[in-house]
C-alpha cells in the first residue's frame, strides 16, 4: 500500500514538472510573439486587471523617489494581493525604515501574468481551499502543494530552455509595478530586486531583461536559492545575505553546480571575481520557523528580534551603497 502511494506521488511530481513551463509559454503565445523583447508597458497595461481586463488608471501617480526596492516573496505566496502572514511584519518594517525609496511587493513572482492561484484558473477553487487551510494552519502537508507548485516555477526560471520566456514575463510584471508606483523610465532611477529564498532566482532571471530597459539594476539575495543565471551579468551589484545556521542555503549550492569553483567562467563566479558579488552574514539565523529571518524570536545574543536583524542588514546594505537612507538612524545632536 505504501509502495503504491509513493509511486503515485512520484508520477504526480513528474507530471507537475512536465507542465510547469506551460504558463510561461501560454503567456508568450497570447501576446508576445510579435515583440522583439521586453519593453515598457503602457499605463493602461500596467493597471490592467488579472486576465487582461481593463483597470482604472489613476489621475495622478505616486511621486517618484530616488530608489525603488522590489520585494519578490518566497514560494509560500499565492498571489500579488497579500504577502504570507509571517513575512508581512518584516517587509512593513523595512518599508517604514528605508528612506528615499519606494518599496514594492504587489507582484506574484511565480506567475508570468501576475495572476493569483485563486483567480481565473481551472483549479482556482482548489487553490482557494489550500490557501484557506494554510492560513488556518490546517492540513499542512496538503497546503504545502502551494509551495511545491511555486518551486517548480523556480525550476522553470533556472532552465536554459524555458527560463528566458519566464524571466522575460516576470520582468514585464516588475516594469508594470514600477510604473504603478511612480517610476519614470526616462529618469532611470536605480532599482534593487530583493528576492527571498526562491524569489532570489526570479530576481536574478529578471535582471537581464530589466537592464535592457535601461535600468540600473541590483540584486539582493535574501537566503536565496538561485543558480548561476545570465541575469547576474547585468546586475551592477549582487548581495547574497544568509544566516549562519541556514542549512537550506547550503543545499542551494549543491543543487547549482555552475556556482561551484570548477566552473570559473560561470556568471556567478565571474561576478564574484569582479567584486560585484558580496556575501553578507546575518548571524545565527535559520531559513524558516523560530530563529528564522522573519521570526519574532528567540532573541539574538545582541537582544534583537531575528526579523529586526534581517531588516537592519538589508537597510545597511542599501545605505552603504548610497541607494537609500535610514529613517530610524539616530540624528546627530545639535
Amino acid at each position: 500500500m505504501i509502495g503504491q502511494v509513493v509511486v503515485w506521488i512520484v508520477i504526480a511530481l513528474v507530471i507537475a514538472g512536465l507542465v510547469a513551463p506551460n504558463e510561461a509559454l501560454t503567456w508568450w503565445r497570447r501576446g508576445q510573439q510579435g515583440r522583439r523583447g521586453v519593453e515598457w508597458p503602457s499605463l493602461a497595461e500596467a493597471f490592467a486587471l488579472p486576465g487582461g481586463e481593463p483597470g482604472e488608471v489613476p489621475a495622478q501617480l505616486p511621486a517618484e523617489t530616488d530608489h525603488y526596492l522590489v520585494y519578490l516573496s518566497g514560494i509560500g505566496i499565492s498571489g500579488p494581493e497579500q504577502l504570507p502572514v509571517f513575512e508581512t511584519p518584516m517587509v512593513e518594517r523595512l518599508a517604514e525604515r528605508v528612506g528615499r525609496t519606494t518599496v514594492i511587493w504587489d507582484i506574484y513572482p511565480y506567475s508570468p501574468a501576475n495572476t493569483a492561484l485563486t483567480q481565473g484558473r481551472r483549479l482556482s477553487r482548489l487553490w482557494r481551499r489550500l490557501v484557506a487551510w494554510k492560513s488556518e494552519q490546517r492540513l499542512g502537508a496538503v497546503a504545502f502543494l502551494i509551495n511545491l507548485r511555486n518551486a517548480f516555477q523556480v525550476l522553470v526560471s533556472v532552465d536554459r530552455r524555458y527560463g528566458p520566456v519566464f524571466n522575460w514575463a516576470i520582468a514585464q510584471q516588475i516594469a508594470a509595478a514600477l510604473l504603478r508606483h511612480g517610476y519614470v523610465p526616462q529618469h532611470r532611477k536605480p532599482v534593487t530586486l530583493l528576492g527571498w529564498s526562491g524569489g532570489a532566482q526570479i530576481a536574478a532571471g529578471a535582471a537581464w531583461y530589466l537592464s535592457v530597459l535601461g535600468m540600473d539594476v541590483r540584486v539582493i539575495s535574501m537566503a536565496g536559492l538561485l543558480g548561476s543565471d545570465p541575469g547576474l551579468d547585468r546586475a551592477r551589484q549582487i548581495w547574497h545575505l544568509h544566516g549562519d545556521d541556514d542549512l537550506v542555503v547550503g543545499l542551494g549550492v549543491v543543487l547549482a553546480p555552475r556556482r561551484w569553483p570548477i566552473f570559473a567562467n560561470s556568471e556567478w563566479n565571474r561576478a564574484r571575481r569582479e567584486g560585484r558579488l558580496q556575501f553578507v552574514s546575518l548571524g545565527p539565523l535559520k531559513h524558516t520557523g523560530k530563529g528564522g529571518y522573519f521570526a519574532a524570536g528567540p532573541l539574538l545574543p545582541d537582544g534583537r528580534e531575528p526579523r529586526q536583524a534581517t531588516a537592519d542588514h538589508i537597510v545597511q546594505v542599501l545605505v552603504d551603497a548610497g541607494l537609500a537612507s535610514d529613517n530610524f538612524a539616530a540624528q546627530p545632536e545639535i
